[in-house]
């Protein structure tokens, strides 16, 4: 499979599990040809992540930028109006739903709907890393509070912290899929394994992807660094993302499989003080995930 490291003109280069640069001169890798590729995220929810950066963006204007996408639009409202996000009145009008559900949860959804564009087509290994990653965005907007931040926002980013996986997977599928029906006994390995048969693993791969579609900063160090171990310096959002991370893995929604996969209270106690007093129930939390990623299937 060495058609792709510098085969594409102009290939952009970065560090190993890092950010791209224009002026890195040494230790590079070059994106594979078929993941630069890919199609282009959904432009729909490109613009709204784009207008959702401007804190005095009037929201009838992010109503008729999705709007432009009829069926983008009736998605939204679908999840919306699903057990996803479990809104107690039915919104039949887009415009109605982002009034009162406001610029977060609307950025959240229209991400979403474009996740689920992305994936409209694979087999049981790329279900597997799509449930991986809705667990993952689930699980962050339920416990980011514990870390001092915005639930709806670390869904979002959260839901994209495995898109170079996501983008691998679709890109070279018989190299990678047999990789994620490995057993592993950890993430290094995982990574290692990847660059074995792709040349990049799905951390750089990811950064790359969303730096080529202008993603806000955030969502390049959560792509970047979600395996990293736990940092007292990581920012609030990269920790509450690499605590879901092993959470949905513990609670078996893992995009690969481990020889020693951690329990979930084992987890627990080795991070936040914050998260271990504002523990959700196992049990509950596990039922609440097969709900609302099953929403996210259908």
């Amino acid at each position: 499979m060495r058609e792709n490291a510098g085969t594409v003109p102009g290939a952009t280069t970065v560090t190993p599990g890092g950010v791209p640069s224009e002026n890195l001169q040494t230790d590079t890798v070059t994106i594979p040809v078929r993941l630069c590729n890919l199609p282009p995220f959904h432009s729909i929810a490109n613009q709204v992540l784009s207008l959702s950066s401007d804190p005095d963006i009037d929201l009838k204007r992010l109503a008729k930028v999705m709007e432009a996408d009829p069926a983008f639009a009736a998605e939204v409202l679908f999840l919306a109006n699903s057990s996803l996000f479990g809104f107690t009145s039915q919104m039949h009008v887009l415009r109605h739903a982002v009034a009162i559900l406001g610029l977060e949860r609307i950025k959240a959804l229209a991400v979403t709907v474009a996740m689920r564009t992305f994936m409209s087509s694979g087999g049981p290994v790329l279900r597997a890393c799509w449930r991986h990653s809705a667990a993952c965005a689930i699980i962050a907007e339920e416990i980011a509070g514990a870390f001092g931040f915005e639930g709806e926002r670390a869904y979002t980013v959260s839901l994209m912290h495995d898109i170079g996986r996501l983008g691998l997977l679709k890109s070279y599928p018989s190299e990678m899929g047999p990789i994620l029906q490995c057993e592993f006994q950890d993430t290094d390995e995982v990574l290692r394994a990847e660059r074995v048969a792709v040349d990049v693993d799905h951390a750089t791969a990811g950064a790359w992807l969303v730096t080529t579609w202008a993603f806000p900063r955030d969502f390049v160090e959560v792509c970047t660094r979600h395996h990293e171990p736990f940092c007292l310096s990581d920012s609030p959002l990269l920790m509450t993302v690499k605590v879901a991370c092993r959470m949905a893995d513990a609670l078996g929604f893992a995009a690969v499989r481990y020889a020693t996969p951690p329990s979930y209270h084992t987890l627990v106690r080795s991070v936040h003080p914050n998260l271990q007093r504002n523990l959700p129930d196992e049990e509950n939390l596990k039922k609440k995930l097969e709900t609302r990623v099953a929403a996210l299937e259908r």
